[in-house]
């Protein structure tokens, strides 16, 4: 026994005076891709559903064990990254000589929430958002014309991927969410986010990468996303859910199947205060569980006070931690998520 504890001693200093780590801690388990399947460390087809932990900084303690108690197998979290939004959101250092551009204090949030998510065994979509970056609200200083942003985004994915390619249950990276740069077409967002996947790839070859269309994630947008740069890769776009609610269900499947390759709902929602909005939940995730069509839900909590926005929980001061549940659309969604 004590002979064992000197080798495995050794073998350890050996590894870290390499500057790497063991075997069984660089190579976790890891999702992929077949035909249009996501797939388990098995081989098996997976369907990922669960929600999106998508305001900054709102995940309590309890929410990971909840959501698998549920039936959730994956969760989206995000990194906001040079936009605007509300104070104290915006990750991006400027400091020149922070080579991983995030401020430290964001870093150590956004790894308490992977862990958060890792421990509980969900599959983790981790994206960034850059609301500047992206050309929202018709930007002109974006990704697609800004090379000196461009490349500090670049860094920010190397810093991350190289940061979380052996944690467990790392799902996928996310690269850019909802594009709509200002006179960019489909084959110049395409174009980015081929640029991006090499990027990863350069660091990560393991963990799938999620790409999806211009004009904010449009479904309609689909085929000009697709891409044979790599195999690992998830479609997505957007399902805010308005007056035709399965109105986009022929978009995604017909690219399935023309291509054969996996797509997934990065974020699916309606405002509470919708006219008949939990008939039309119903719907679109019903439709989901029929095709085979995998989805988090838009947003488990979200910051505001308003009852009748997204959100299965509302920030509410008056409760005694802060937070209001709508237990109705907790039960509604929850329903789905071990279809």
């Amino acid at each position: 026994m004590k002979l064992r504890q000197v080798v495995f001693g050794l073998s350890t200093a050996v590894v870290l005076l390499l500057g790497g780590v063991p075997a069984s801690a660089a190579a976790p388990a890891r999702l992929s891709v077949s035909g249009a399947d996501v797939v388990d460390p098995a081989g098996n087809p997976i369907v990922l559903r669960g929600y999106n932990w998508g305001q900054w900084g709102t995940v309590q303690p309890q929410d990971p064990a909840d959501n698998v108690a549920a039936g959730a197998n994956s969760v989206r979290i995000p990194l906001r990254w040079w936009g605007e939004w509300k104070d104290g959101v915006d990750s991006r250092d400027p400091d020149p000589t922070n080579l991983s551009h995030i401020k430290a204090g964001h870093l150590t949030l956004l790894d308490q929430t992977v862990e958060q998510a890792s421990a509980a065994g969900m599959w983790i979509t981790l994206f960034v958002d850059s609301d500047y970056g992206q050309g929202a609200g018709g930007r002109p200083d974006n990704f697609w014309t800004n090379a000196a942003m461009k490349q500090e985004f670049k860094e920010v994915w190397q810093f991350l991927a190289r940061r979380y390619k052996t944690k467990a249950f790392m799902g996928a990276y996310e690269i850019l969410p909802e594009p709509k740069p200002v006179g960019v077409n489909d084959a110049g967002v395409k174009a980015f986010y081929d640029e991006m996947i090499s990027v990863l790839r350069g660091i990560d070859r393991r963990t799938p990468i999620v790409v999806g269309p211009n004009d904010n994630y449009s479904c309609a947008h689909l085929e000009g996303a697709y891409t044979t740069i790599d195999p690992k890769v998830v479609y997505t776009c957007n399902y805010f859910i308005f007056a035709e609610p399965l109105n986009r269900i022929g978009q995604i499947t017909g690219f399935r199947e023309a291509h054969h390759v996996p797509v997934w709902i990065n974020q699916v929602g309606i405002e509470s205060g919708d006219d008949d909005a939990k008939s039309k939940a119903r719907k679109v995730l019903g439709a989901f569980d029929d095709n085979g069509i995998g989805w988090a839900w838009w947003t488990y909590r979200i910051s505001g006070t308003n009852p009748d926005t997204h959100g299965i929980y509302y920030a509410d001061p008056s409760e005694p931690d802060g937070w209001h549940l709508k237990p109705a659309w907790l039960a509604l969604v929850n329903g789905y998520l071990a279809a």
